[in-house]
């Protein structure tokens, strides 16, 4: 159930308005459901405490910012921005989307305990997917530690002051205009640089919509030269909020699930594709749910 309140009062930006929706959604763990939001604990785009989450990104060419906070059984989410309430519908439709919570079940004894345990783990669509897939596209092949720093080096230098003090991650057109030297000169390996430039020339002319289908979403995604099935799927669970994406070709990944699933010390991605199967349609819920639980795969 989504209420709105346009509040329409002025903020220390000239021009930004801001919004209020309320969005019905139980049961919820907000750490959990949001953490995954933020590109690290310094991520300067984002603010994330136990019970609010803040996040700041361009919006309509504008610098915007919205901050969910939790409100009893509801969240309650204001839009920053000079299109406040337009914001506002992406968000409040965003949150109340469908994630299958309570379709949820499986005869798998250990499955059904960490779902049990964890419980409240969202799986939610975001209106900054232009900032999820950059963040997923600076973690192709690398340690999250070195996409983190790169991230806010990026930021800091053509990145623009938000509402709510955070900082937005560059735009389409002004990250497009970036010299690849310049990326590289502050790490990013070629390869990463070139997908990064392309995605944001291919977003000056087709942009990721709100509601945008999740086959719509993963064709537009996999026609940009450097993106493909692991920033794909990664943006799609992690942005889009699709149950069923399986995140193909990562270094970690397919041991953890393979342990998880199976007791077995070595994994691949076929091996992890076989046994996330029975899963299908809430694959990604089962892999949030397993890196939820901290398991530690021994070696």
């Amino acid at each position: 159930m989504i209420a709105t309140e346009a509040v329409n009062v002025r903020t220390l930006h000239a021009r930004v308005l801001h919004a209020r929706v309320r969005v019905d959604i139980f049961p919820l763990h907000f750490s959990r459901t949001f953490s995954m939001q933020r590109l690290g604990p310094y991520d300067p785009t984002a603010d994330l405490s136990n019970d609010c989450f803040r996040k700041a990104f361009f919006y309509r060419g504008e610098p915007a910012a919205i901050e969910i906070c939790r409100d009893g059984n509801s969240l309650q989410a204001t839009a920053f921005s000079c299109d406040a309430q337009e914001l506002l519908d992406e968000t409040g439709a965003g949150l109340g989307q469908d994630d299958r919570y309570f379709d949820f079940s499986t005869e798998d004894s250990g499955i059904q305990r960490l779902h049990s345990s964890f419980p409240g783990l969202r799986l939610l669509r975001v209106p900054w997917l232009y900032d999820t897939t950059c963040s997923a596209i600076l973690q192709q092949r690398i340690r999250t530690v070195d996409a983190m720093r790169e991230w806010r080096r990026i930021t800091q230098r053509w990145g623009s002051p938000a509402p709510l003090g955070l900082r937005a991650f560059p735009p389409a057109d002004v990250l497009a205009a970036v010299p690849r030297f310049e990326l590289e000169r502050m790490g990013i390996d070629a390869k990463r640089a070139r997908a990064l430039l392309q995605f944001a020339k291919e977003q000056r002319f087709v942009r990721l919509k709100a509601g945008m289908d999740f086959q719509t979403l993963r064709d537009l995604l996999l026609r940009v030269e450097g993106i493909g099935p692991w920033t794909t799927e990664t943006v799609l669970g992690y942005g889009a909020g699709d149950t069923d994406a399986a995140i193909p070709s990562d270094l970690h990944l397919p041991r953890v699930v393979c342990y998880a699933l199976a007791g077995e010390f070595k994994g691949t991605d076929e091996r992890m594709m076989e046994l996330l199967e029975p899963f299908r349609g809430h694959r990604f819920r089962i892999i949030r749910l397993i890196y939820a639980s901290g398991l530690d795969v021994p070696w």
